[in-house]
């Protein structure tokens, strides 16, 4: 500013002297003025183009009060685009976070409708932003406990459960917090695993009171059968009976705590070259040595010389009852084939047995604890309902997979799949 002033002064002056030479001061110094307002104006309205069009008209040049506000007017803008550039990369990185949330995030705005949705909404509710931006969140779930939801004054916070309109199988938990005024985020989340486990550990919880209540039972009536003056005869008549219950009970806390085990990893696995052979044959053998063996033709096909990177004992323990299962639940002098194959893909021990067979819908629950074809038979075989429980959870351990094939009548086939980085060759001892 003062710049300007000296500037006018200067011009003024020289003007005036000039004027004072040729006799026309006044005249000279008023022409003066007004060249330099005029000047002065053009800068204003080049200022006022630049403003308009910064990027095809250059910024105006001069000394003092317009050159300074262009100074500043150039320092705001620059502050502004580097803020713009922060927001633009939180909001990216913002997105790009929610996107990659597993859980569906729905941004609602006053009257409902959709103003911001992320990839899992898709996956999960079937909102796809930006096709559905604006419609109305009701409009495009249709669920009364949602409208509900959504229409009740005080809804933020709550909690439902809906199933899915992608998949009548997948339970979602939906809930709406404020957000940012009068918007509001919906979120909803899979819950369908965490339900699944829940209702497996009630299935749990009943079925070892199940499997405990009977041999309970059994030797509480025993017991408070009994005096002191009870004939001999029938403690000789109970005993069998009472040993038998106690044994059971005993097997299924066994398979219980060496499942735990397995599930918490309390037992490091101990990985060693193991002949998987020599594992077989000795299998097979103690197989033709228990008490439900009726004579059945069990035969041993090694296919392989390869040995297998395992815990040698957990191996055993899976194997074992495979083989042994077969055992029972194979009538007298039917076939049972045991057999170790490998190839460029990775390896196989397989069980099959010309059983009675297992229905489609059986399969998939096999594995899980106590769950039984036929409670009846299992029980009277002595199983404890935890074998394949321990299969499966040994066999995790070493990255490997169960596979069970079987039908009603065609007997059942149950393959242990491992990888084949696992597979070693033969060591000569």
């Amino acid at each position: 500013m003062p710049w300007d002033n000296w500037r006018l002064l200067a011009l003024i002056s020289l003007a005036g002297f000039l004027g004072l030479i040729m006799g026309q001061m006044m005249t000279f110094m008023f022409i003066a003025a007004l060249g330099y307002a005029i000047w002065l104006q053009s800068k204003w309205y080049q200022l006022w183009r630049w403003l308009q069009h910064p990027k095809k008209v250059a910024c105006p040049s001069a000394e003092g009060v317009v050159d300074d506000v262009c100074r500043h007017i150039e320092k705001m803008r620059q502050q502004n685009s580097n803020r713009k550039k922060k927001v633009t990369s939180y909001l990216k990185r913002f997105q790009s976070a929610t996107a990659a949330l597993p859980d569906a995030i729905v941004i609602i705005g006053k009257h409902g409708q959709v103003d911001w949705a992320n990839f899992s909404a898709m996956q999960l509710l079937g909102i796809r932003w930006p096709r559905d931006s604006g419609v109305r969140v009701i409009n495009l779930i249709r669920d009364p406990h949602l409208l509900k939801l959504m229409e009740s004054p005080g809804g933020e916070g709550k909690v439902i459960t809906l199933i899915s309109p992608l998949s009548p199988s997948r339970q979602l938990e939906i809930k709406l917090v404020s957000y940012m005024g009068n918007g509001r985020l919906l979120i909803a989340r899979d819950i369908t695993q965490t339900v699944k486990l829940q209702q497996m550990r009630r299935d749990f919880v009943a079925n070892v009171s199940h499997e405990l209540r009977t041999p309970l039972t059994v030797l509480k009536g025993y017991l408070e059968s009994f005096e002191p003056g009870t004939p001999a005869e029938q403690w000789q008549q109970a005993m069998p009976v009472m040993q038998q219950q106690t044994q059971r009970m005993h097997l299924m806390i066994k398979d219980l705590l060496v499942l735990s085990s397995l599930e918490t990893g309390e037992k490091p696995l101990m990985h060693t070259p193991t002949n998987v052979a020599q594992l077989l044959k000795v299998i097979v053998d103690d197989a033709s040595h228990l008490e439900h063996y009726r004579q059945q033709l069990i035969s041993l096909e090694l296919q392989s010389e390869k040995w297998l990177m395992a815990d040698a004992d957990e191996l055993r323990s899976a194997i074992s009852n495979l083989v042994f299962n077969a055992v029972k639940y194979t009538p007298d002098n039917c076939p049972i084939t045991v057999s170790w194959h490998s190839d460029n893909f990775g390896a196989k021990i397989c069980v099959i047995d010309q059983g009675e067979g297992i229905e489609a819908k059986h399969l998939d629950r096999l594995t899980e604890r106590f769950y039984r074809v036929d409670k009846g038979r299992a029980s009277s075989a002595g199983g404890t309902g935890l074998g394949l429980a321990i299969v499966k959870h040994v066999l995790q351990r070493h990255e490997a997979e169960l596979t069970i094939d079987s039908a009603p009548g065609e007997g059942a086939k149950f393959c242990c799949h491992f990888p084949l980085k696992k597979l070693v060759d033969k060591i000569d001892v």
